[in-house]
Order: structure tokens, then C-alpha cells, then sequence
């Protein structure tokens, strides 16, 4: 009994000390209040933003039709509820139904039948209105589903949607939107297909104490612009698939809050400083459990300008550190990736990427750790370049492949895995 007492005080003191190396300090309290209960935690999220013209339905469009969209959960449970969002709406939106039931492909609009179910909202009705603004969380119902299975959330849409969209733009995979009411239907025939998601911001769960929660955020590399459709081949979608094969981690949520063209002060959507309080604070702030967030962004705000941001990105990190702390959770750089043979490179350009990547690997950065995409991607024999083999099909030397992106996924998931794993 000794022994493992002894065992155990050891282990405590070793991993206060992991702490205080990591946070660079030893005032460090990170942590210090997350309460390990049962609880809701988010198993699938994405980032809102206004649909383009290119994103907006118009053949059918969304009025009086039906919407069949897909989400790949994280984690899996036997009680579900989803939040809907008229975030950026100028007029009101009207749903007349929501059922949500198991994705046969990912490819297709067809569903298991059998495990049709209707999404209701407070507390029983069927319908729902949202104002401009708004956002609403469904009632919790009984429906079981596994780590990465795929869902289809079916909304038939009522006479008041249009306007400007919330949406998430590009979101890799297909969404279906056939005429007129057919929110049970096992296929969506004869449907147009989109590749963005509408109005659902998160599908969350009913889970045990010690899941955990992983936040990550950036811009089109976390978003993973270039990856197949379909093929659910983000950087996050690799860590989740490999933290679910891990029973040594314990449940751990993986939420994707990437926008593609986003940007730390600027570029496609809000701007990084400003929504991070919606996507991750926000996300994280009632979850039970521990909490992380994985911050991967700065790359256009280098290439949108001509002079070097480094010390104006390294002073909003900071500020975004200083707000992940203050409510317990604990945030790991991703360094960024190379440029060169992209239309951002200059050498103005990759000297601000490496000044900022200099100061996530050093005793100066406040992070708590960071994950090291850049040396992972990178060309041995160039180091500002990516390696050809993780090149986009684009072809633009910016966005990573597939590959690049499994890659990243493995990366983060070797960093991650010993923090994540479950105390004896």
C-alpha cells in the first residue's frame, strides 16, 4: 500500500512539474478548478459565417424544401440534442421539422430508416422560429450512435429562411436539399447537391465524467481546404479517429472550428480575435472535464499584408492565452506551415512565418506546449517549402493534400496522446 501511495505522490509531483515547464511559469492554476462529472459535451461543432451567393441554394432553394445534412461525431451516446443558429439572419427563420437518423454513405443522401428520429424543441414541439440573432438548443433526445459514425440532421424549412444565410462554408462534404417535404424519406432523390452546412452549429452528447474536450481552431489548413469530399480528411478528422482507437486517452471530443480565408485580425468570416470567445470560450466554458484548444492560424494575415504583423500576432496569442487560462484550458500552438512556391511567399513574408514560429518554440511563448506542423510538412532539403508529396491537388504550395493533412493529424495526436492519457 506504501508502495503505491508513494507510486501515485511521485506521479503528482512529476506532473506538477510538466505543468510549470510547459506554462513557462510556476503560478501556473490551470486546471485547477475543472470538475469531472457527467455532463454535455460538444461531439461535433463548426464555425458560422454568411453563405456567398456560390453557397447560398437557389435550385431549390432552402424556402418550403428539405435540407438533409451530414455531421461525423467525435464521440459517441445514447442522448443527443443540436443547436441551430440565425446568428447572421436579417430576417427570422422558420423550421417546421428536424429528424436526425444514421448516414448510410457519406456520399449519399440515404438513411437508416429505422433510426429516424424527431429533433423537438421547447420542450416537446416539433417547430421552431428563430429571430435574427438567434440561437436555440433542442430538447434532449434518446438516440445511440458510436465514435464516427455518420449522421444526416434532415430540416424541413418553412416559408421565412432567406436572406442572409448562416452557414459554414465548404464544408467538405455533400448536403442534399430536395423540393417540398421529405424529412423522412430514406433518400433524397433527384436532390441538389452543396458542400456547405446550414444553421447547425453543434451536436452534442450526454457523457461520462473524464471525457475530454478538444478545441481546434484556425483558418483553411484546420478548415481542410483541398481535401476530398467526403473523405472526412481534415487534420482533425486523423486526430479523432486516432484518439477513438486509443483506449488509453479515454473519450476524448474533437471540434473543428476552422474558416477557411480566416485570418488572427481579419480575412473570411470574424475575424480569430473576434470569435474565438464564440468558438472556443464559449464551446468550452460549461463543458465539464478537461478542456484544450489547438490554435493553427496567422498564415493570411502574412500573405494579406505587406509588412511584418509578427509582433502584433504574437501580442493577440498572448491575449488568446490569457483567456483559454483564465478559464482552464489549455491551449497548444501549431506552428505554422511553409510557403514558398505559394502566391503569399516573399521573403518579407516567410520571415514573419518564422519569427512567429520561433516564438511558439520558445521559453518566451506563454503556450502550453505547441505541435510542430511546420517540421512535420516541410521539405528537408528547403524548410520553408512543403515537401512535394503533401503538395494540394491545387497545386498552390500552401494547402496541404490528404496526406499532409494525415500527417498533421498523426502529429498532433503523438503530441497530445500522453497529456490526454488517463491516470493510473
Amino acid at each position: 500500500m506504501l508502495n503505491k501511495i508513494a507510486k501515485r505522490l511521485l506521479s503528482l509531483v512529476l506532473a506538477a512539474m510538466l505543468l510549470i515547464g510547459a506554462t513557462g511559469c510556476g503560478s501556473s492554476t490551470v486546471g485547477a478548478s475543472i470538475v469531472e462529472e457527467d455532463g454535455w459535451f460538444t461531439t461535433w461543432g463548426t464555425a458560422m459565417l454568411t453563405a456567398s451567393v456560390d453557397e447560398t441554394p437557389t435550385s431549390p432553394s432552402l424556402k418550403q424544401n428539405t435540407c438533409r445534412q451530414q455531421v461525423r461525431v467525435s464521440i459517441g451516446g445514447d442522448k443527443i440534442r443540436i443547436t441551430l443558429s440565425n446568428e447572421y439572419g436579417d430576417i427570422p427563420l422558420n423550421i417546421e421539422s428536424v429528424h436526425i437518423a444514421h448516414l448510410v454513405d457519406s456520399s449519399s443522401s440515404t438513411i437508416d430508416t429505422s433510426t429516424d428520429t424527431v429533433i423537438t424543441f421547447n420542450g416537446g414541439s416539433e417547430s421552431v422560429d428563430l429571430s435574427s440573432g438567434e440561437k436555440i438548443v433542442s430538447d434532449e433526445v434518446d438516440f445511440s450512435f458510436e465514435a464516427l459514425d455518420c449522421l444526416a440532421i434532415t430540416i424541413k424549412f418553412g416559408n421565412y429562411v432567406g436572406g442572409t444565410i448562416t452557414c459554414h462554408t465548404a464544408a467538405r462534404c455533400s448536403t442534399w436539399i430536395a423540393e417540398g417535404d421529405h424529412v423522412s424519406d430514406e433518400t433524397l432523390t433527384g436532390a441538389s447537391v452543396m458542400t456547405s452546412t446550414y444553421y447547425i452549429e453543434s451536436v452534442e452528447t450526454w457523457a461520462e465524467a473524464g471525457t475530454k474536450t478538444v478545441v481546434c481552431i484556425g483558418d483553411s489548413i484546420t478548415d481542410g481546404a483541398s481535401s476530398t469530399t467526403n473523405g472526412y480528411a481534415r487534420y482533425p478528422d486523423t486526430l479523432m479517429e486516432l484518439l477513438a482507437a486509443d483506449d488509453s486517452v479515454g473519450n476524448v471530443a474533437v471540434v473543428n472550428k476552422g474558416i477557411g480565408g480566416n485570418a488572427v485580425f481579419g480575412g473570411l468570416g470574424d475575424a480569430l480575435v473576434d470569435r474565438f470567445q464564440r468558438d472556443v470560450i464559449d464551446v468550452l466554458a460549461d463543458t465539464p472535464g478537461e478542456r484544450y484548444c489547438i490554435l493553427l492560424i496567422g498564415i493570411n494575415d502574412i500573405g494579406y499584408e505587406s509588412e511584418d504583423l509578427s509582433e502584433s500576432i504574437i501580442d493577440a496569442y498572448e491575449e488568446l492565452i490569457e483567456l483559454c487560462h483564465e478559464n482552464d484550458i489549455l491551449i497548444y500552438a501549431g506552428t505554422l506551415t511553409p510557403i514558398e512556391g505559394s502566391s503569399y511567399y516573399s521573403e518579407l513574408h516567410d520571415e514573419t512565418r518564422v519569427a512567429l514560429n520561433e516564438y511558439i518554440r520558445s521559453s518566451k511563448s506563454k503556450f502550453d506546449g505547441y505541435i510542430d506542423f511546420d517540421l512535420a510538412l516541410q521539405d528537408p532539403d528547403n524548410t520553408s517549402k512543403l515537401l512535394d508529396d503533401y503538395v494540394s491537388i491545387w497545386n498552390d504550395y500552401l494547402h496541404p493534400n490528404d496526406a499532409g493533412y494525415a500527417k498533421m493529424g498523426e502529429t498532433a495526436y503523438e503530441y497530445l496522446k500522453e497529456i490526454l492519457a488517463d491516470s493510473e
